[in-house]
């Protein structure tokens, strides 16, 4: 008899964790100590109830591959590190994490795994520890009423909506005594009306309830520059190592993942090590290997290879082909009502829907594509069936991954006029917190590289050029676009001292980042042994400064404005970068030339 050393594995951890519930009331019932008997009964019943359905509903999840079925977390699973201070901290354990800091950021980018991961986390905490772990997933908040916003109430009632019957008296008691891990997940994820609300109630919670571990899983974002009593961590992508571990654990058609693994190890990890460190995009690779035995370059075309490949996929895990495009539609007028309504979706800060939501959207890509006949229903079921473009959790949509959604919207702002972009992009980047750190402009620049520097960011640049030619390098120029700086000082690591920059104009630093990003902008060497300096005299001998903000005025009281402005003069760099860029756009201006020879010479 052949043994199945996946399924036995998964079989362990299963058993692992089911022990653990049964016995993990011992290791809390002291928070519940003034209960009577009988009260500690019923909430050890509870208590087990709780983690039984919690374990039962994040244990088990769908992906690209696994579409119709969900899989046990742990029969495909690849645990990915977060690296702290310098040094990669191993995540297979939670504990790891926990001794570190009370209270923890983690930052990715999209599709290395971090919701996927607090899952992991979570399950570890019922099996390895004492607390009563939590896993808010903070998208749900976007549905709410910003005025009915509540953390505290949001952790209370997600332990009684999956069977832990708390009285508020007993639970506020837990809280109190720290017999908590909150993992909050998917910060990036909120809606920009109501992200001061929840960070302002994230921070209240922690505060008040300060015994409790607390994480909280994110993209990279500027709006933690104010949490100063959370420590930062990065969740690392995958090795090579793991790249070949995590596709041999794929459930998948044999042949052809044999041979992917092969030529895997062998040069695509190291080509396309982009792609290939990230756990999402490897799966897509996987998935478009059979089709494609070359991958692109760019993102973008990443993207329209695994979408081509996901609508005319068959399911990898058997022989026969099940795709049905109930909708019947084409994979271009397929492809065009989705962009419509990524767009629409993504602009609108929405990045999941209700049903009657989804319908919404839908109905309106048709009326707004009249010659594209199709029915509702069939192409919302194509969506989460046939083309795996959404996953129904519950009573929600979400897309498989906000990349998608990104790439797709990207895809339908080419379309628009000129000076529709300008002015939709000019606006959004005003309104916007996410701008520097989603895919959205990435792709839109590699769709339209020309386009985006002349149409999008030159108007934005001509401000900041007739700003720089007022001010001069001076510390005029930082006042009209930051706040002030922000000097930390990493104990463990000196190398790492930072001297940050709060940003107080939006729009003209956005451009700025996208413009240097974009445009391959090349970073000088760093000046890190003066910049270690000037930080240590900022932070003045007892630390006291370390993260907080310091007015330009009175960092110029404290080492003065010339070394100051020497130590910072890389920003001058990106400025002029970013100016001549401009003046190279206002060159190819073909004005009022009419003859095409003329028009042909000026391009």
């Amino acid at each position: 008899m052949e043994l199945n050393n996946q399924e036995m594995a998964t079989q362990i951890a299963t058993n692992l964790i089911e022990d653990s519930v049964r016995g993990a009331w011992k290791k809390v019932k002291d928070f519940f100590a003034d209960a009577s008997a009988k009260d500690s009964i019923d909430y050890g019943d509870a208590y087990e109830e709780y983690l039984r359905n919690t374990r039962n509903k994040y244990s088990k999840i769908k992906t690209l591959i696994y579409r119709r079925v969900p899989k046990e977390l742990y029969s495909f699973y690849e645990c990915i590190g977060v690296s702290y201070n310098g040094e990669t901290v191993d995540s297979s354990h939670v504990e790891n994490l926990l001794k570190k800091e009370r209270k923890i950021i983690i930052t990715g980018t999209g599709g290395i795994g971090k919701s996927t991961l607090f899952k992991h986390l979570y399950l570890n905490t019922i099996e390895e520890t004492g607390y009563i772990p939590v896993l808010i997933e903070l998208r749900n908040l976007n549905s709410c009423d910003i005025k009915d916003i509540s953390i505290k109430n949001a952790i209370f009632e997600n332990l009684t909506r999956n069977g832990f019957a708390l009285s508020e008296h007993y639970f506020d008691y837990s809280m109190k005594m720290g017999g908590y891990v909150i993992f909050f997940d998917g910060f990036d994820e909120i809606n920009r009306d109501r992200i001061s609300i929840v960070s302002e109630g994230i921070r209240s919670v922690c505060d008040q309830y300060g015994e409790n571990h607390y994480l909280v899983s994110s993209r990279p974002s500027d709006s933690f520059i104010g949490w100063n009593d959370f420590a930062e961590m990065t969740a690392q992508k995958l090795n090579k190592q793991q790249a070949l571990s995590l596709i041999n654990k794929i459930e998948f058609d044999p042949k052809t993942k044999s041979n992917f693994s092969k030529e895997l190890e062998s040069h695509l990890y190291d080509k396309y090590e982009s792609f290939a460190s990230n756990p999402l995009l490897l799966t897509i690779m996987l998935l478009t290997y059979s089709d494609h035995a070359v991958f692109p370059e760019k993102l973008n075309d990443f993207y329209e290879q695994a979408f081509s490949t996901l609508f005319n996929m068959h399911d990898a895990t058997k022989e026969s082909y099940v795709r049905d495009i109930r909708s019947d539609l084409g994979c271009e007028d397929f492809k065009t009502i989705f962009s419509y309504i990524c767009f629409k979706s993504y602009f609108a800060g929405e990045y999941q829907f209700t049903e009657t939501g989804l319908r919404e959207h839908i109905q309106k890509a048709k009326e707004k594509f009249g010659n594209i006949r199709f029915s509702v229903d069939d192409y919302q079921e194509d969506l989460t069936l046939s083309v795996c473009m959404l996953v129904k959790e519950g009573l929600v949509f979400r897309f498989a991954h906000r990349s998608f959604q990104e790439y797709f919207a990207a895809l339908y702002t080419c379309k628009l006029p000129d000076e529709i972009q300008e002015k939709l992009l000019t606006n959004w980047m005003k309104e916007s917190h996410t701008t520097r750190t989603d895919s959205y402009f990435d792709m839109l620049f590699n769709m339209q590289g020309e386009k985006v520097n002349k149409v999008v960011f030159a108007p934005g640049i001509k401000k900041l050029r007739r700003l720089y030619n007022e001010q001069g390098y001076s510390i005029g120029l930082f006042k009209a676009l930051f706040d002030g700086v922000i000097p930390r000082k990493k104990v463990q690591d000196e190398k790492e001292n930072t001297l940050a920059l709060r940003i107080k104009d939006d729009y003209l630093c956005s451009i700025l980042m996208l413009v240097t990003k974009l445009n391959g902008y090349v970073y000088p060497s760093d000046q890190q042994e003066n910049e270690n300096e000037i930080i240590s005299q900022l932070l003045d001998a007892n630390h006291e400064n370390n993260g907080k903000l310091i007015s330009f005025d009175d960092a110029v009281k404290i080492v003065g404005e010339k070394p100051l402005l020497d130590v910072m003069v890389w920003f001058e760099a990106e400025v002029k970068f970013a100016i001549d860029l401009l003046n190279k756009t206002e060159k190819l201006s073909i004005g009022n030339k009419k003859k095409v020879s003329s028009i042909l010479e000026a391009l």
